[in-house]
Parts: C-alpha cells; structure tokens; sequence
C-alpha cells in the first residue's frame, strides 16, 4: 500500500544518508513550488494531437521528484494526472487535478513534519 511518505523506501534511494535526504527534502519544497494555477492555465495549451503536454511536463516533475522523495501517494496522483494529460487515459481532468493537488499539499505537510524532526 502507498505511503504519504515513505522514509525508508527515500532513504534507499539515497544510500541511507539522512543529511541528502534532508537537503533533498529541503530544496523539493522550497526551490519550485507547485502553483495549481499555472497547472490549470497550461491545460488549456495543447499540441497537434490535443493533448496537454506542458501541463504533463509539468507535473511530470512533481510527481517524478516525489517518487524520489519516497511520496508515494502523489507519485501515483501525479502520474495518473500525467497519463491522461499526454492522452494515454481517458479521465476527468479537473477530479485528477484536484486530486494532484491535495495530495501535492498533504504530502508536503508530511515533509515538513518529518524534517522538524530534525530540530527537536
């Protein structure tokens, strides 16, 4: 079953060195920060096949940096999102966004939590 944040699956991925993960942690909510907005402007952009594959690129960072990040949960929400994007599902856009997006805010608190933990 997915996790919100799986520490230790995100450990794996940096070799057990708590520091990285911190720092990668650190810059994932802080170095670009995921606008709802933007993703909602960039769906109305689409290419020669009518998909929308800016709004896939971007969420395609995302949900990549968060499965990474050992998120999950949102790596599941953004690649379903991603898929019907760039067309290779058919869903409901704005139940897949809003879905992105909830799980994009749950699991960045969840960051934060773990990451105070740090400093106490």
């Amino acid at each position: 079953m997915a996790e919100l944040l799986n520490v230790e699956s995100a450990l794996e991925m940096v070799g057990d060195d708590r520091d990285l993960l911190k720092e990668l942690l650190e810059g994932y909510l802080n170095d670009r920060i995921f606008d709802s907005s933007k993703l909602e402007g960039l769906t109305n952009v689409k290419d020669e096949n009518g998909n929308c594959t800016e709004a896939a690129k971007y969420v395609h960072y995302f949900k990549g940096a968060a499965k990474q990040l050992g998120a999950e949960i949102l790596g599941e929400a953004g690649q379903a999102l991603e898929d019907v994007l760039r067309g290779k599902k058919q869903g409901d856009l704005a139940e897949l966004i809003k879905a992105f997006t909830d799980e994009y805010k749950r699991s960045t608190d969840e960051m934060r939590r773990y990451l105070d933990s740090f400093t106490q």
